[in-house]
């Protein structure tokens, strides 16, 4: 699974936008009381340029019927202003 969007960067004193950018969770570490997960933002889906790498945690919901922590990184990406607006990009095979 992976998030795209438009993705507007400030490089240089100029708004650059990439469209469709690629946004994935590329670590995930943490215990049922906070997940820390990392994630790359590359310029699209062939993920050649990375255009920034950031840091977020929070809570998870550890009932019986909870997501994975992975797919509850992502959901908690969703309620960041930054990432309103984004896409789920699933794997083959994957639902949602």
């Amino acid at each position: 699974m992976a998030l795209s969007k438009n993705y507007v960067k400030n490089l240089c004193g100029k708004e650059i936008t990439f469209e469709n950018a690629y946004i994935q969770i590329i670590y995930d570490n943490g215990d049922k009381h906070n997940r820390n997960i990392q994630i790359i933002i590359y310029d699209n889906a062939q993920k050649q340029n990375v255009i920034e790498q950031k840091n977020y945690s929070f809570i998870p919901n550890v009932e019986d019927n909870a997501p994975n922590f992975i797919k509850q990184g992502y959901e908690y990406l969703k309620t960041l202003d930054e990432y309103k607006g984004t896409v789920d990009l699933l794997d083959e095979g994957q639902t949602a």
